[in-house]
């Protein structure tokens, strides 16, 4: 055959090679996204309202050393949002462990509020009211607000997180649309100071930085911003506590005076590793192990974390120190078991201490994956994610990734930081420790131990050379490859190539 032909041929051939692998790769893509598009635990589907009086809505056991009064107070018109988004937003507060008050004015009774609910009001931290375009036509809704905002001028702490839902803030606050109506029809039942106290509730809350919602917004991902913020403030004295160096002191004192830093003399170099092989190449040096925490300190550690406090309640200061033995006095496991613990009921600490107890006391990663265990779908794969690509990287380019995929990363990376998985450094890039990230990539292992091209994510460079080796994914990186140089040829018809990939 002629060279000339052959090489057109073989063009050609190659070209429909690459067509037919698209297609095949888009159409298992496209069933893969559909598959994993199910609802999670992470999605609630809508309720009605499960309790039968305000007095029924506690939404979770009291957990250890937690006050025991409620800490959202969420406000709403029933009609309006109760089948959707507040049942959406209230059942990711409880998944999150957030006390929350949900009241429902459909189940009010006479003219006042009751003792009951004022005083709901006056122990939450943060308010949560959802303005929709029926707010403004229940009493209810309109005494709780006034409530509200009575509680945050006494400057105790409270704080108003307003979201406006298919109405517009301007008349929220001017009592505008749909609330000209309602204070229209309030005025022939009410007197004067009550309309004024109201109205000045409304221009209050309407002036607030706040969320508005319209028709085109992405629920789910707002509300995910909404429960990220609530952590921020109701967890904000917990960080501050968690963020102090225990025991360090001591640790300082004996370097200081292994260094001999009060004498003059050559310089001195400080070598930090786990592994004492790299110190061979050294002629003299001077070892400093820290060894284990003491007692003291070790239970000093975990009660920070578990409680937020140095000195928890005497029944559940026993618990703590059943825990610290567990752990062997492994800073790491009493962090990130103690973090797990917060806020959590008596039930739950007693079944993770017998957990603990079950696992052999070196098995460090073991140890650690009962945190992991009990994030969620979402929060497992944001947590794997970072474990495997983005240690080191900006959290702004995969929070897009994430928020696309609906794993609602906001709350999700509060999650993880509150449960010691990971940290931010000072330029805001992700941060693991060592064993943390080991473990991640462990998890992704033991997926397939065999081929990793299996696998939900590629965590080493010698598993991409494997997969490399492999001839259908090698022509899947030659097709990408083609297809770049392709678009780049005919790149005044890109859109055109794009919703070619699209329909296909």
């Amino acid at each position: 055959m002629d060279l000339k032909i052959w090489t057109i041929w073989s063009f050609f051939w190659q070209v429909a090679v690459a067509v037919t692998s698209l297609v095949v790769a888009v159409t298992f893509l496209l069933k893969k996204k559909k598959k994993n598009s199910k609802p999670s635990d992470d999605t609630p589907k809508s309720s009605e309202s499960e309790s039968s009086g305000a007095e029924q809505q506690q939404t979770s056991s009291t957990p250890c050393s937690w006050p025991v009064e409620y800490e959202v107070f969420l406000s709403f018109r029933g009609p309006d949002v109760r089948a959707n988004f507040a049942d959406f937003l209230h059942k990711f507060l409880v998944r999150y462990k957030i006390r929350t008050f949900l009241d429902d004015e459909e189940l009010r009774k006479g003219e006042k509020i009751a003792p009951s609910l004022v005083k709901a009001i006056e122990e939450s931290k943060v308010y949560i009211p959802v303005l929709s375009p029926n707010y403004a036509r229940s009493k209810w809704c309109l005494q709780e607000l006034a409530q509200m905002m009575k509680c945050c001028n006494q400057g105790n702490g409270h704080i108003m997180l307003p979201i406006f839902f298919m109405v517009e803030p301007r008349d929220v606050r001017r009592q505008d649309g749909p609330y000209k109506a309602a204070f229209q029809h309030h005025r022939k039942k009410y007197d004067a100071e009550t309309i004024d106290e109201w109205k000045e509730a409304l221009q209050e809350v309407g002036a607030m930085k706040g969320w508005h919602i319209t028709e085109s917004d992405g629920q789910g991902a707002i509300i995910d911003e909404v429960v990220a913020k609530v952590w921020s403030h109701l967890t904000q004295n917990y960080t501050l506590v968690t963020d102090e160096l225990i025991g360090i002191d001591s640790h300082v004192e004996e370097v200081t005076n292994l260094l001999n830093l009060g004498c003059e003399g050559e310089t001195r170099i400080i070598i930090t590793t786990r592994n004492k092989r790299v110190l061979d190449v050294l002629q003299e040096f001077k070892l400093y192990e820290p060894g284990e925490m003491s007692p003291d300190h070790a239970l000093q550690l975990f009660n920070k974390h578990a409680f937020g406090t140095d000195n928890p309640q005497e029944e559940e200061a026993i618990l703590s120190e059943e825990f610290v033995k567990v752990a062997t006095g492994l800073p790491l496991a009493l962090k990130v078991v103690g973090s797990l613990l917060f806020r959590q009921d008596r039930e739950f600490w007693q079944a993770k201490l017998i957990e603990l107890k079950d696992l052999p006391p070196t098995k460090v990663q073991e140890r650690l994956k009962i945190s992991y265990n009990e994030l969620s779908y979402n929060e497992k794969q944001i947590f794997l994610d970072i474990a495997c690509s983005f240690i080191g990287e900006n959290k702004v380019f995969p929070l897009y990734m994430w928020t696309d995929c609906k794993f609602y990363p906001e709350s999700g990376i509060k999650t993880l930081v509150l449960r010691c998985l990971i940290k931010f450094n000072e330029r805001n890039e992700f941060w693991m420790h060592d064993h943390v990230r080991d473990l991640g990539r462990a998890i992704i292992h033991e997926e397939d131990n065999q081929r990793p091209w299996k696998r939900s994510r590629i965590c080493s460079n010698e598993d991409a050379f494997d997969m490399l080796e492999r001839e259908e994914v090698l022509n899947l990186v030659v097709l990408v490859i083609f297809l770049i140089y392709f678009v780049g040829m005919f790149s005044r018809y890109n859109h055109l190539f794009l919703f070619f990939i699209i329909i296909t």
